[in-house]
């Protein structure tokens, strides 16, 4: 750091992160919990510094996921040795010979067969779990305006975002910062995927609830931004039903994109990219990302995951990589932006290509020829408390959904006896949507 401004504080502040938790990652903060703040430093960046220890990590990691043993492995150990001799912390002027030896490396190219990863900005933010409904909105809006400041300054950046209920609520409470989402969905940078009001449980709703799901999704997005979704996007739920693709073909969809059957207990899935064919015979194309998370980082171990993990090689040669912070919301940064810079093209690794959906699924629909198929649901082997417990919550959910269904039908039939009612569309669409949720199955921290 070129110069500092050192401030002294003692606090005593109690920790609201959902990783302090009572034991466990996924517990309750506990309010008793303290810590304190010693000391905070003001700091002046150095890109210059912050982009050579970038390429230290980068080549070192490429040292520790390939092996010195292999030649593209031992080359980043050679070239990272050599940088350690040309950099003199104590002289600035040296850090540029040191970048330019690892530009060299990073520079060399791949074949033309190499896996290549569609990397995407993401942020995954549950709609309720360790915080309070308020407490989501704020983070929709921190994440968001994150995201829209790295657009600024990175114009290749792409990030992906679903849920209409999140987009109605920084709506409603940030309309300046939704002004600047609109901005980047027209220039094809933020683009709302899903096609859903949330992400929701894919087993506990009934079938007109998951096709109001869709409605109502597909409606927002279409009204707030000119875009009708045709990919299906719920990388955290606890199950797949089986009419799922039904569901989505009805809505105008035609791909599905989740990632949570790679944390099975037992069985492992055997594929990542196939065809996912519902009851009626209906099917979707659908992608699991071999790296086997929604929040990567741009590390070279999440590339050579992904390229190892990836069950359908022989099939296909595209894979999905979403990186950002999430659960929490934070989502990308400009770190692993500079990582993904520093290997889109290099030998030895998968080829980085910043990606939208519709250009990771036209490119595996390309290449669909020889993809296998599976029929029915999609079981998930873990999480299984969910679905029983707080039993009174998926009660009232149930019965929620059973009164609505009924109250529609009387208000049409009371229409069609009388032309003059007024059929309470919207107050039945409100309830529609307070019915929905992944509170469903995560109501409390003790459902895992």
């Amino acid at each position: 750091m070129t110069s500092h401004t050192v401030l002294h504080c003692m606090w005593n502040w109690p920790v609201m992160d959902c990783l302090g938790g009572q034991g466990s990652m996924i517990a309750a903060p506990d309010p008793e919990r303290k810590f304190t703040l010693q000391k905070a430093e003001l700091v002046v960046f150095n890109h210059d510094v912050r982009g050579l220890l970038t390429d230290f990590e980068m080549l070192v990691d490429i040292v520790k996921c390939l092996g010195e043993g292999e030649q593209r492995g031992y080359q980043a150990l050679f070239t990272v040795n050599e940088m350690v001799n040309l950099c003199d912390p104590s002289d600035p002027t040296s850090f540029a010979a040191a970048h330019s030896l690892a530009q060299k490396f990073f520079s060399q190219r791949n074949g033309q067969s190499q896996h290549t990863v569609h990397a995407m900005g993401h942020c995954h933010i549950d709609s309720a779990w360790l915080w309070p409904y308020e407490e989501t909105i704020r983070k929709c809006a921190r994440s968001w305006v994150t995201v829209i400041r790295l657009m600024e300054k990175n114009p290749e950046f792409i990030f992906t975002c679903s849920q209409a209920q999140q987009f109605e609520w920084v709506k409603s409470w940030y309309p300046g910062l939704y002004s600047q989402i609109q901005h980047f969905v027209q220039k094809g940078q933020f683009i709302p995927v899903g096609g859903t009001w949330v992400e929701m449980d894919g087993n506990l709703p009934s079938g007109e609830s998951m096709v109001r799901q869709f409605l109502e999704g597909q409606r927002f997005f279409q009204k707030e931004f000119g875009v009708h979704c045709t990919e299906f996007w719920l990388p955290d739920t606890f199950g797949y039903s089986a009419q799922l693709p039904q569901i989505m073909q009805g809505s105008g969809i035609t791909r599905f994109l989740t990632q949570k059957l790679s944390w099975n207990l037992v069985n492992t899935f055997p594929h990542n990219t196939f065809f996912w064919e519902g009851l009626d015979g209906s099917q979707v194309l659908t992608h699991f990302p071999p790296g086997n998370s929604y929040e990567m980082k741009g590390k070279v171990e999440d590339l050579t995951n992904t390229l190892k993990n990836n069950k359908d090689k022989g099939r296909a040669n595209h894979s999905a990589a979403l990186f950002g912070f999430g659960d929490g919301g934070g989502g990308p940064t400009q770190l692993m932006l500079d990582r993904f810079q520093r290997v889109r093209d290099t030998d030895g690794l998968p080829r980085v290509v910043m990606s939208s959906p519709n250009k990771l699924f036209s490119e595996l629909q390309s290449e669909s020829s020889l993809l296998c198929t599976w029929s029915g649901e999609l079981f998930l082997e873990l999480h299984n408390g969910t679905y029983t417990t707080q039993a009174q919550i998926k009660l009232g959910n149930r019965q929620c959904e059973a009164l609505l269904h009924d109250v529609e039908m009387a208000s049409s039939l009371a229409l069609c006896r009388n032309q003059a009612f007024q059929y309470p569309s919207g107050k039945l669409q409100e309830l529609w949507r307070w019915a929905w949720g992944s509170i469903r199955s995560a109501s409390t921290t003790r459902t895992y």
